[in-house]
């Protein structure tokens, strides 16, 4: 049995989502060595789109409709922060996003998750669906 909403009780579910907890996140580990990934990846990464594609899987979105169709050109935004060894510790970049209720930007960011560096952390605060 699968559940089906009209346009209006979607839409209005997806204001109440982005009011009371529009937050998307995953944590996940990415590809790397044994310890885990040697550095946060780049935006256009096969990895990072795969980090999105879960994030959009397990957003409350998903539950009420959204559909991700593709994931277009990926972007790094601005500059990334650097710790003091001149590594990356936080990228923010803004995909071209497809979905059943539009095409959007959707700007989201990395940073680690944990103090070892085992873990990246993808964030996109707010979904424009």
């Amino acid at each position: 049995m699968t559940m089906s909403f009209s346009k209006s009780n979607l839409m209005t579910s997806i204001a109440f989502a982005t009011l009371f907890g529009g937050v998307i996140a995953t944590l996940r580990l990415a590809t790397g060595g044994y310890g885990g990934p040697a550095s946060i990846p780049e935006c256009n990464s096969n990895t990072t789109r795969d980090m999105l594609q879960d994030a959009f899987k397990n957003a409350p979105q998903a539950a009420l409709g959204l559909k991700l169709l593709k994931i277009g050109e990926i972007g790094v935004v601005g500059k990334d922060l650097l710790d003091d060894n001149n590594e990356v510790r936080h990228r923010v970049c803004v995909a071209d996003v497809f979905t059943n209720l539009g095409r959007k930007p959707v700007y989201f960011n990395m940073s680690w998750a944990d103090v070892e560096k085992r873990q990246v952390y993808l964030e996109a605060p707010m979904l424009p669906f």
